[in-house]
């Protein structure tokens, strides 16, 4: 996919993480959701972060070659602790989308000293955020995404999925925010979300116990517009909210579950305004 930042590669326990590192200022570490890797470009590349060092990750299995064995979230979690240490970085603030805010969640409890501050923006509804709208959501899109893909058609798996979460306009989001080859692009890295992060993020146990851990400011972000479309995102922020119930919410209006894509700005404005009241240093 067509970036506008440069692109650098780390190589950690035999897998590759790519990341992009820019601007100055509090670091807020950017963990992507699944199918590809690029759903935070738009927001990187927004005058909204100014003042920020923004680091862009490309987790292990996108934008490079997918790793030969399973990546859990526990996994994925180390990877961006030890991506920090590699930038000399102590602690930032750390936003994840969708499957990424999964990962994040995880990292923020295993390694609670090197978050600052947490944004979940559409958790993808499983382990504690799975909730009753998520059966329909599976029967409707996910299963026969994940049946095309076992036929070998990973078009109609994308299709299926991204329909699914983002609504039937979702190429046209695609397109008019990453470039008109989005879709083509992006095949190579949707097999190995099916292949292995499907599963993965199906396998995530995040306990009680595991949330106590989490004593961080937390901004849970939902796109307001995913309430016309049913009651999925609501079910997830309410999940959220109970999981954390000292936790800020954040509606991004005109979106839903592509809002990193959909409303970058607006989605940039909110990250800002909840690191600015969190300044790394205070506790």
């Amino acid at each position: 996919m067509t970036t506008q930042d440069y692109i650098q590669t780390l190589r950690i326990d035999g897998v590759e993480l790519q990341y992009a590192d820019s601007g100055s200022g509090e670091p807020l570490l950017l963990v992507h959701a699944g199918v590809f890797a690029d759903w935070f470009v738009p927001l990187a590349n927004s005058t909204a972060l100014d003042g920020f060092r923004i680091i862009r990750v490309r987790r292990a299995g996108y934008g490079t070659v997918a790793p030969s064995t399973p990546v859990s979230l526990h996994h994925h979690a180390q990877h961006l602790a030890r991506l920090l240490g590699a930038l000399n970085i102590e602690k930032a603030h750390v936003i994840g989308h969708s499957s990424g805010a999964l990962i994040s969640l995880q990292f923020a409890s295993e390694a609670p000293e090197k978050v600052q501050s947490l944004a979940l923006i559409e958790p993808a509804p499983l382990g504690p955020f799975q909730v009753p709208a998520f059966a329909t959501l599976g029967e409707r899109f996910i299963g026969p995404a994940m049946a095309a893909v076992a036929a070998g058609d990973i078009g109609a798996g994308i299709d299926h999925f991204l329909r699914g979460v983002g609504g039937e306009h979702y190429r046209k989001v695609l397109d008019r925010s990453l470039g008109p080859n989005a879709l083509e692009d992006l095949h190579t890295e949707a097999r190995y979300f099916f292949r292995d992060e499907v599963p993965a993020c199906g396998q995530w146990q995040f306990t009680p116990e595991d949330a106590l851990r989490v004593q961080q400011p937390i901004l849970i972000v939902e796109g307001a517009a995913g309430r016309q479309e049913g009651p999925l995102s609501q079910q997830v922020t309410q999940a959220a909210q109970c999981l954390f119930p000292s936790a800020e919410v954040a509606f991004i209006s005109g979106a839903n579950h592509l809002v990193p894509l959909q409303e970058p700005e607006a989605l940039g404005y909110a990250l800002a305004t909840f690191a600015r009241r969190h300044p790394i240093g205070v506790a």
